[in-house]
C-alpha cells in the first residue's frame, strides 16, 4: 500500500504543530512538513496559500495550549495564576510561546484576540474574588496594562534563555509579588 498523497488541512496542521513542539521554530519548514507526511511541498501549498497561513493556524493551536496553562491553579488567586501560567508556558513550551508572542508576521487581529481573552479572564478573576469585586473597570484596565508589561517581558526573558536555570518557585514568587503590588496600588487608586 502506497503513502497517502492527499492530507487534509487539519492533518497538515497537526503534523506541523508536532514538528514545532519537537524541533522548534527552525524545524518548521515546508520541506520538513512534506518529509514528515511523505509528500512533496506542492501538497502543502495546495492546502495553504503560504507558510504564513499555516503558521497562523498553528498559532491558534498554541493559544489553546497557552490558556490551558493559565487556567491551572498555582495560587488561590485566579488573576495571579494567569501570569504564572504564561511564565510556565514560556519555560515549558518555548516554541509555542515564540509562535504566539515573538513572530513578526503574526496578524494584529490574532494578538488582539489573545489580549481580549486575557482581559476577560482577568476581569472574571476580579469579579469572583469578593475582596476585589468593587475595583472599577478603569483600575482593572490599569492592572491589566501594567501586569501585561511585566508578565510578557518576564516570560519572554524566560523563553529566550536570559534566565537559563530559572526555577518555578523563583518566577512564581516574582509574579506573585508583582501581582500583589499591582493589586495594592489598584486598591489605593480605587
Amino acid at each position: 500500500m502506497g503513502r497517502k498523497s492527499n492530507y487534509s488541512k487539519e492533518e497538515i496542521i497537526k503534523h506541523s504543530f508536532d514538528i514545532l513542539v519537537t524541533e522548534g521554530t527552525k524545524g518548521l519548514t515546508t520541506r520538513n512538513i512534506a518529509k514528515r507526511l511523505g509528500v512533496s511541498t506542492i501538497a502543502i501549498y495546495s492546502a495553504f496559500s503560504s507558510m504564513t497561513e499555516l503558521k497562523n493556524e498553528i498559532s491558534k493551536r498554541a493559544k489553546i495550549k497557552l490558556f490551558e496553562y493559565t487556567k491551572r491553579e498555582y495560587t488561590r488567586l485566579p488573576i495571579l495564576n494567569i501570569g504564572i501560567g504564561v511564565c510556565v508556558f514560556a519555560l515549558e513550551e518555548k516554541a509555542l510561546f515564540r509562535t504566539i508572542f515573538l513572530r513578526e508576521d503574526l496578524p494584529r487581529e490574532f494578538m488582539d484576540e489573545v489580549l481580549d481573552d486575557f482581559r476577560k479572564a482577568i476581569y472574571n478573576g476580579f469579579k469572583i474574588e469578593e475582596q476585589y469585586s468593587h475595583i472599577s473597570e478603569e483600575t482593572i484596565e490599569w492592572i491589566i496594562k501594567k501586569g501585561w508589561y511585566f508578565t510578557h517581558g518576564y516570560a519572554t526573558l524566560i523563553c529566550t534563555g536570559f534566565y537559563p536555570d530559572i526555577e518555578y518557585e523563583t518566577f512564581k514568587n516574582d509574579v506573585t509579588d508583582m501581582g500583589k503590588l499591582l493589586i495594592e496600588k489598584a486598591l489605593e487608586i480605587n
